[in-house]
């Protein structure tokens, strides 16, 4: 069903019929709870807008509806009775403005809503009895920008800031933002009861950014302008890059820089000596000794006028060493006297360090120091002392080194020695080769000698043993020829009484050819064996007179003898041995017969 258009107001006939259904009908049921509820669509009414009340689980045979703009339902404040039974239709009260309209659904619709359209609304619905219900109603206007206040707020940490947000009308609700993010009451913030004041106290430099406040109903949200705030703090520890001391060489170049946390930002001024440079960086070009010293940054906050200094910075500028020099410049000493090396050292030297052969030295045992370690001293000397000696210089930017110093130490010669040693035993025809060795500086001088006769110079002799008077003791002696010193060592030369080589040989060759005529024999004899059947006999024993005399088949004597043959082996040179050859000096026997 749909809505009737309302008259401006009641005619009389109707308002008399209006009158007897309502003295017809028994009173409202007091203290009876609604069987119905009010919703209101759209829940947030905005102003201009319209807006609607519509009754729900409303029961059947409702008689009629009447709409009041008050708690209760007073025909004093009534808006319009609505007649479904009969089919009066809207019926307008004192409280109708000509926006309302009713249907026979017992809904209300108000138009074009103004603010003084806010208030509590109250139907009252006759089934038969008459039971009301109501509701409360708010127009919303769309908020306005709020304000902050003040704009801009510079406050010295640790002090207090205080913002306060001026909201439009209509404002349901305050929120604070800082840098966009939502900031609640809590720790040092804290939020007045509406929360339209803001209260950071005591203020630090994390507090710093920019706030806002947001304003809320239930149509509409609006944001403030930021507001700054600059929390004054500072300077902090002044740092200053690179760090010292420093160490430069003499020419190069050095930019000094100076940083401190501080707001506003603070004011930087460095000093050295009696001069200061503005600015937190200062550059010096083709540093000299006139710039070592020290060198201080200030950092003035210009807000507060706090100012703080940086540590005193050390430079020291240095000079490139040039090369030492160590004199004398070559030493020659005798082991267990002294020997001292002084380094020349140039101008700018901090540190002088010794090295043997690459290999740093220190004082301790033979070996001393002076106490700024320029004169090196080894007493007594040794041996092992020998070698390349270098001093090097060092300051902070470089280091140099001298050139070598040949320390020689001399010594010897000590423990002479032949090889191979003896007593050696030679057969005759031998060949021995000597070598002598003994541990000297400089090298020793060798020469060797049997008796009383000089037999060569140097550290080898080859020596042929022919004759067996070369036997004896052989001598070498070697000497230092710097210090004179001499020392010798001996090896004792014998024959060997045993077979030589030349024996031996002919001992082998012999044996090869007893072997031969054993072979030639054999061959005789299986000759023998081939033509008859007589026994043959092979031995070291002459043969039987019977066996000696037996005719041959043809009558004739046929018997065959081979001579006996020695080979003898001997010695080169040894005697001729008296009497029959020996069996066990290569003599091999020999017979063959054949009958």
């Amino acid at each position: 069903m749909g809505h009737r258009t309302p008259g401006p107001q009641r005619s009389p006939w109707s308002a008399v019929l209006a009158a007897a259904l309502l003295l017809s009908c028994p009173p409202p049921a007091r203290g009876q709870a609604p069987r119905f509820t009010i919703r209101q669509d759209p829940e947030a009414a905005r102003l201009g807008g319209d807006v609607t009340f519509a009754l729900e689980l409303l029961p059947s045979g409702v008689v009629s509806c009447a709409w009041h703009r008050a708690p209760t339902a007073s025909l004093d404040f009534e808006i319009f009775t609505y007649f479904k039974q009969p089919e009066l239709g809207q019926q307008n009260g004192p409280a109708y403005t000509e926006r309302e309209t009713g249907a026979d659904d017992c809904s209300m619709r108000i138009s074009r809503l103004r603010l003084n359209d806010t208030s509590a609304y109250t139907v009252a619905v006759r089934h038969p009895t008459i039971t009301t219900a109501s509701i409360n109603l708010t127009v919303y206007v769309p908020l306005t920008q709020p304000v902050v206040t003040p704009d801009n707020v510079t406050v010295t940490e640790n002090d207090t800031v205080t913002l306060t947000c001026r909201s439009p009308p209509g404002t349901e609700m305050v929120a604070w933002l800082r840098d966009g993010a939502v900031v609640s009451a809590g720790g040092r913030l804290s939020l007045s009861p509406d929360n339209r004041t803001l209260t950071v106290q005591p203020v630090q430099r994390g507090d710093t950014g920019a706030y806002a406040c947001q304003v809320s109903n239930a149509i509409s949200t609006n944001r403030s302008d930021n507001a700054t705030v600059t929390v004054v703090y500072g300077p902090d520890a002044v740092t200053v890059t690179p760090p010292g001391p420093l160490d430069l060489p003499a020419g190069s170049l050095l930019t000094l820089t100076c940083t401190a946390a501080a707001v506003p930002a603070p004011l930087f001024t460095w000093f050295f000596g009696e001069t200061w440079h503005p600015g937190a960086s200062w550059v010096l070009d083709r540093l000299s000794v006139a710039h070592a010293g020290g060198y201080v940054c200030q950092a003035l906050n210009p807000h507060s006028g706090h100012g703080r200094n940086s540590s005193r910075l050390e430079l020291r500028v240095w000079e490139l060493l040039t090369q030492p020099a160590v004199t004398p410049d070559n030493v020659t000493v005798t082991e267990n006297d002294t020997v001292t090396l002084t380094c020349r050292s140039p101008p700018g030297t901090e540190t002088v360090a010794w090295l043997r052969d690459g290999a740093v030295v220190s004082a301790g045992g033979r070996l001393s120091l002076s106490l700024d370690n320029r004169t090196l001293t080894v007493r007594p000397v040794q041996r092992g002392d020998a070698g390349a000696y270098t001093c090097q210089v060092s300051n902070a930017i470089s280091t140099n080194r001298s050139d070598d110093v040949n320390v020689t130490i001399l010594y010897g010669p000590d423990s002479v020695t032949v090889t191979p040693p003896g007593p050696l035993r030679l057969r005759l025809g031998s060949r021995l080769d000597l070598r002598c060795a003994a541990a000297a500086a400089p090298p020793p001088l060798f020469a060797w000698a049997r008796g009383n006769a000089s037999l060569a110079t140097g550290s080898h002799l080859r020596l042929d043993f022919g004759d067996p008077s070369q036997a004896g003791k052989y001598r070498c002696r070697a000497t230092n020829p710097i210090l004179g010193r001499a020392a010798e060592a001996a090896v004792l030369l014998l024959q060997d009484e045993g077979l030589s080589t030349g024996a031996i040989a002919g001992i082998v060759l012999g044996m090869l050819l007893g072997l031969g005529l054993l072979g030639a024999a054999g061959y005789l004899l299986w000759r023998r064996v081939g033509r008859s059947s007589a026994p043959i006999s092979l031995n070291g024993a002459k043969p039987s007179a019977s066996s000696r005399e037996a005719p041959a088949a043809d009558g004739t004597d046929s018997t065959e003898e081979v001579k006996y043959s020695t080979l003898t082996f001997s010695t080169p040179g040894a005697p001729a041995p008296h009497g029959p050859p020996r069996l066990d000096s290569g003599t091999v026997y020999s017979e063959v017969r054949r009958k």
